[in-house]
């Protein structure tokens, strides 16, 4: 082979490299990576909302009195029909079955008991402290057919209140402005401020302990408090500013009170907060007392953050605050953290505060359901609108094992046989745990810093690289191609040579016969003197 054709095989191998296998290996290392996202499931949860879920409550009808072989099923259709007058937001209904004794003891109570009692009038109670509706009724009520109605109606409008008034009139999305936004771990600040520096104790521990630790065993299948206390002196919130006032209201004290200065004395790594701030007044500034303050102390509830606990007159220097004053205080913010939680609005008696924190489990649960669905369809929207934009891997594992989660809350939610306090209390740990992930999703790093490097960026950069690489390997590959075999011209040249030589060998002869022997004629047949 010669070395015109071995060059010109060389060039083609670097072409064929560069076209085959350098362009698209730098289009893939220079491309953003992107996982393919289930796009079409996550829109069909979006146009659904919630439409695959059907809550389901079991409720025990149980009579010591007379046996109703068949009360339950005459409820369940009572029950439905009550259910199907209204429109709801999300489908829900009670599951009503006969009770069993061996499925229940002493120590369960779990699960949602009605108890037919027979009395001389009809009516209900519900218990504070246990899932259990007590319903009244008499002998009337038993020979008119009346009992399945009241029995249905009672647990429908009564004992399960918050689903009737919150999943039947489509208010599940609306936020109560009094209430913090639920958080499976709300950190709990306790501070006691005055208005001077005198020293100052308090028996808090204790208080907390006796009247306090209950409470939070009692809402931890729904929150987890971390709490931590404080005494700040020299800081009665210019409380002062109030004291030419009368009926003062929170609205008031937010025009004169900077809240701000006891938040940045809380470092906390939970996403949720509550406040409980004890306030004396300086004795310099209202030795008399604040005119506001009718009694010893009030307290204000102040929206999404806590409750202050305002006292009418300062501190005397070396006071001990016991726990026969505290206690009144922890009773109150006791009373108000349900508001502020969300179990209760203003208006309504927290009677059943057992009944009333199971509904608010599976509230809260299709909440976090719709929530995470929202989240989901937004990094969907986002992923579409920037092309560029990097979706890792990571990304695409948090929304999979996300939607796995919500296929196994479904699951719980659905089931007409389930529905204890542990299956609830797992609902809701997962879809808290749903939420976490959409929201891990939607914020990865990784990803939102992707958007700062566009496409036209990309050709920017490189452009300057590659284009005088590819001029120079083009065109020297066409000049390889152009370049002449020298075999070809060695040939040409030895088929000339007899030409030359013959035209040399006439040239010969006709000089020797010319007569003027200065004449004389060159090889290429030029004549010369």
């Amino acid at each position: 082979m010669s070395t015109t054709n071995l060059r010109k095989l060389v060039g083609l191998c670097f072409v064929v490299l560069y076209c085959a296998l350098g362009i698209p290996l730098w289009y893939k290392l220079t491309t953003t990576y992107r996982a393919p996202l289930p796009i079409d499931y996550i829109k069909a949860l979006h146009e659904n909302k919630l439409n695959d879920i059907h809550v389901v409550v079991p409720v025990y009808i149980k009579s010591d009195t007379y046996r109703f072989p068949d009360i339950h099923q005459a409820v369940q259709m009572q029950v439905n029909s009550l259910l199907d007058s209204q429109n709801q937001t999300v489908p829900w209904s009670l599951q009503l079955l006969p009770y069993e004794e061996d499925r229940f003891t002493q120590s369960d109570d779990q699960y949602h008991v009605v108890n037919l009692v027979l009395d001389e009038f009809v009516g209900f109670s519900i218990a504070y402290d246990a899932k259990e509706t007590t319903v009244f009724f008499d002998d009337e009520s038993v020979i008119t057919n009346d009992l399945p109605f009241f029995i249905a109606q009672t647990l429908v409008e009564h004992t399960f209140e918050l689903e009737w008034n919150e999943l039947s009139e489509g208010k599940m999305s609306v936020h109560d402005s009094m209430a913090v936004s639920y958080r499976p771990n709300i950190h709990l600040s306790i501070s006691l401020l005055t208005g001077d520096g005198y020293p100052v104790a308090w028996e808090i521990d204790s208080t907390l302990r006796e009247y306090f630790t209950p409470l939070r065993k009692f809402l931890s299948p729904l929150v987890n408090f971390t709490v931590d206390t404080g005494i700040l002196y020299y800081n009665d919130l210019n409380l002062h500013t109030l004291n030419d006032k009368s009926n003062v209201t929170w609205k008031d004290l937010s025009h004169a009170v900077d809240l701000s200065e006891l938040l940045s004395m809380n470092y906390f790594s939970e996403a949720g907060s509550l406040n409980l701030a004890i306030v004396f007044p300086s004795e310099q500034t209202c030795s008399d007392g604040l005119n506001f303050i009718e009694d010893s102390w009030s307290s204000f509830l102040i929206p999404q953050w806590g409750m202050l606990a305002i006292n009418k007159y300062p501190l005397k220097p070396r006071s001990l605050l016991k726990e026969n004053y505290l206690t009144p205080i922890m009773y109150q913010f006791a009373t108000d953290i349900f508001q502020l939680l969300g179990l209760k609005k203003d208006s309504q008696d927290l009677s059943s505060p057992s009944i009333s924190i199971d509904s608010f489990k599976r509230l809260k649960t299709l909440q976090n359901i719709h929530k995470a669905q929202e989240t989901l369809w937004s990094l969907v929207k986002l992923t579409r609108s920037f092309q560029t934009m990097s979706i890792p891997k990571e990304v695409l594992s948090n929304v999979t094992e996300a939607l796995n989660l919500r296929l196994q809350i479904v699951e719980i939610l659905n089931d007409p046989l389930k529905g204890g306090d542990l299956l609830w209390n797992n609902a809701l740990i997962l879809s808290n745990e749903l939420v976490e992930l959409s929201e891990t999703a939607f914020f990865h790093g990784d990803m939102v810093q992707q958007n700062f490097f566009p496409q036209e960026h990309k050709l920017a950069v490189y452009l300057p690289l590659l284009g005088p690489t590819t001029v120079v390997t083009f065109l020297g590959f066409l000049r390889i191609i152009k370049e002449e075999n020298p075999g070809s011209k060695k040939k040409v040249s030895e088929k000339s040579e007899p030409t030359k030589k013959a035209v040399e060998e006439t040239c010969l002869l006709y000089t020797s016969d010319a007569a003027d022997d200065s004449l004389r004629v060159d090889l290429g047949g030029r004549r010369i003197i």
